[in-house]
C-alpha cells in the first residue's frame, strides 16, 4: 500500500504504539526472562547482563505501562518480584515469534544457543507458526492488504525514550543468557523498529523513509547501516550520477513479519483507543479481516502462556 504509507499511518499504527513499550532491547529481554519463570531483580541482572540503574529504569517503565506489577516477597527490607499482568501475559505470542525467528536465522556467531520448544498439549517439539484465525493459513507479508482505519491521527514524531548507544558486545559474563540477543541487538530500539515498519509498508528510499517517520538523518543512516550489515536489508543502487540507493528487506528481514504482526495484534487489543484501529488488515487468502494467532506447528492448536516449555538444548546435552 505504497500510496497510503504516509507518516501519519506509520506513526499512529498499532506497531508504532507497541514499540513505545517494547521498542527497547532491555525491556524485551526482561519480558523474555519473565516468560521463562524469572521474577527477581538480581536474577534479571545476572541473566541479561544489565546495569542496575538501567534495570531499575526498565522495570519501572514496564510497571508504569501496566505490563508487569510488583509483588512483595520479603519484608525488612522490602523486596519485590515482578509478575505479568493480563496485559503482559498477552505478549506471549510476541515472544514465541521471536524464538521462531531466532531459530530460523541466528547463528553461533550471533551468540545463539538453540532452545527446544515443546507444546505440552500434544507433547511435540515444535516451532510456532503465525496463522489467520479464520482460514488457518500461515500469514506472510504478501498475503496482507493494509488500509487506514478510523484511529489514524496526525502524530508528531518524538524521540524514543530509550536509545541504543553502543554496538553489541562480542563476549558476555558467565551466567548471561544470550537467547534472542541477535534479534534484540539489531532491532532493540524504537527507531529501528519504525524503520522496519516503513520498509514493510513498501517505502524503500532514504528520503521517503526519513520523511515518513521523522527521524534525524544521522540516526537513519546508522539504523540502515546496522540493518544492512546484519543481513536484514539489501542496499541496491537505483540511480547513477549521483548514485542513490533503495533499501529492500531480505528474506531474513521479511521473516520478521510474524513477530511484527503479533505486536500489531497486542496493541490492537490493549492500546488502541475508542476511536478505533489506526490500521486495518485484510487477509487476501480468505478475504476477511485479519486476526493473527500463534499456533503449534505440529497440532495447529493456539499457543497460550504455560502451554510451551522452553529448554536450552545445551542444558539438555549436559
Amino acid at each position: 500500500m505504497r500510496s497510503e504509507a504516509t507518516g501519519d499511518v506509520i506513526l499512529s499504527c498499532q506497531v508504532a504504539k507497541a514499540l513505545k513499550i517494547l521498542g527497547d532491547r532491555w525491556s524485551f529481554l526482561i519480558l523474555r526472562d519473565v516468560f521463562l519463570g524469572e521474577h527477581r531483580f538480581e536474577d534479571f541482572r545476572r541473566r541479561i547482563g544489565i546495569a542496575r540503574g538501567t534495570l531499575t529504569s526498565r522495570l519501572n517503565s514496564l510497571v508504569e505501562a501496566g505490563v508487569l506489577y510488583k509483588s512483595p516477597y520479603q519484608t525488612s527490607p522490602t523486596r519485590h518480584e515482578y509478575r505479568l499482568t493480563e496485559k503482559g501475559a498477552d505478549l506471549y505470542p510476541v515472544a514465541l515469534t521471536a524464538w521462531r525467528w531466532e531459530h530460523d536465522w541466528a547463528t553461533d556467531e550471533d551468540h545463539y544457543f538453540p532452545v527446544r520448544l515443546v507444546h505440552k498439549d500434544c507433547g511435540s517439539t515444535m516451532l510456532p507458526e503465525t496463522r489467520c484465525d479464520k482460514c488457518n493459513d500461515v500469514v506472510r507479508i504478501h498475503d496482507v492488504v493494509y488500509a487506514p482505519g478510523p484511529g489514524v491521527d496526525h502524530v508528531e514524531p518524538v524521540p524514543a525514550r530509550f536509545q541504543r548507544r553502543s554496538r553489541p558486545k562480542t563476549s558476555y559474563p558467565e551466567g548471561v543468557d544470550t537467547n534472542l540477543f541477535h534479534l534484540t541487538d539489531v532491532t532493540g530500539d524504537r527507531w529501528t523498529g519504525l524503520v522496519i515498519a516503513a520498509l514493510f509498508f513498501g517505502l524503500r528510499r532514504y528520503d521517503e523513509i526519513g520523511a515518513a517517520i521523522g527521524i534525524a538523518t544521522n540516526i537513519l543512516a546508522d539504523r540502515l547501516k546496522l540493518l544492512v550489515d546484519s543481513g536484514f536489508v539489501a542496499r541496491e543502487a537505483y540511480q547513477k550520477k549521483p548514485t542513490r540507493h533503495e533499501y529492500r528487506l531480505t528474506d531474513k528481514g521479511r521473516d520478521l513479519y510474524g513477530h511484527t504482526l503479533m505486536m500489531h495484534e497486542w496493541a490492537d487489543k490493549w492500546i488502541v483507543g475508542d476511536r478505533g484501529a489506526p490500521l486495518l488488515l485484510t487477509h487476501k487468502t480468505c478475504g476477511q479481516s485479519l486476526k493473527a494467532i500463534v499456533v503449534c506447528g505440529e497440532c495447529s492448536k493456539e499457543l497460550v502462556l504455560g502451554s510451551v516449555s522452553v529448554t536450552s538444548e545445551n542444558e539438555e546435552q549436559e
